[in-house]
């Protein structure tokens, strides 16, 4: 018997990355409000840390996650290819 290696693994695998991502998301947002606001008199480095990853955490939600920074974020927009240059145009359904 071997390793599996399927797409159940897969999932599985990101299912567990995209829960450590909003732990740290949460957690990240939650110090940075905590130091906001002033409540550490002096931040730990757990702290200091996340504030740090914070913007590169904020980035990764706004490309892949967020709908506003996919390729197509509505049913309703649709692209064509014009020119090499990508159009967006408002499907009316008429």
């Amino acid at each position: 018997m071997g390793v599996r290696t399927g797409p159940d693994v897969k999932r599985i695998a990101l299912l567990v990355a995209g829960f450590a991502y909003m732990v740290l998301l949460i957690e990240a947002l939650r110090a940075a409000v905590a130091w906001w606001h002033g409540e550490p008199a002096q931040p730990g480095w757990s702290d200091i840390a996340l504030i740090a990853a914070l913007p590169a955490l904020i980035w990764i939600w706004w490309r892949y996650i967020s709908p506003f920074g996919r390729d197509c974020p509505s049913p309703n927009i649709s692209r064509e290819e014009v020119g090499g240059t990508a159009v967006r145009r408002v499907n009316t359904g008429v």
